[in-house]
């Protein structure tokens, strides 16, 4: 667990972060399973520069960095959106990425952030927040468990010409306090 770990809002000078952090997660996470071509696509479309840029323009977007040491490690990434029909709540939060980088996994920073963004949820009055996960992704699904988080549906997730079930995971938030 890394004591030292600040947690701040991002802006337009951490899109550079941001967008390294992406992709040198995502392409650690699924390579092995994606075709080349649907991943340099996917990264292109969710990690470039641009995407993070004109994401982080849009209302209702908000980007969360941590930083050990003053080196942004991960982020998350959390909008208002359409949450799905199994999502029991009101009013939820979507978790669309949470990405740290390769080398600063396993030292609790992934889960530090999720409790930023519940928090960030809790101050928008949000009842919850809501995620999916690649239902293969073992490592992921049991850190948003050990965060939290129960499965309540599946919904697939296109990746290129590939299809891929995700599981659908909610977390509710404490507004009382």
């Amino acid at each position: 667990m890394i004591a030292e770990l600040e947690i701040r809002v991002a802006g337009a000078e951490d899109v550079d972060a941001i967008s390294a952090i992406g992709h040198a997660s995502f392409r650690q996470a699924y390579e092995e399973w994606s075709e080349p071509d649907d991943l340099v696509a996917h990264l292109e479309s969710f990690f470039s520069v641009a995407a993070i840029r004109g994401e982080m323009q849009l209302p209702g977007n908000t980007y969360l960095l941590a930083l050990h040491d003053g080196v942004v490690a991960g982020f998350v990434k959390i909008r208002e959106s359409a949450r799905p029909d199994e999502v029991p709540a009101s009013r939820a939060l979507e978790l669309q990425q949470v990405y740290i980088l390769p080398e600063q996994q396993r030292f609790g920073i992934g889960g530090r952030l999720i409790e930023a963004a519940a928090r960030n949820a809790q101050e928008k009055a949000a009842d919850g927040i809501w995620l999916s996960v690649w239902d293969e992704a073992s490592w992921a699904v049991n850190c948003y468990r050990k965060n939290g988080f129960e499965a309540v549906g599946t919904i697939g997730f296109q990746l290129g010409s590939s299809v891929y079930t995700d599981l659908l995971m909610w977390r509710p938030v404490d507004l009382s306090g």
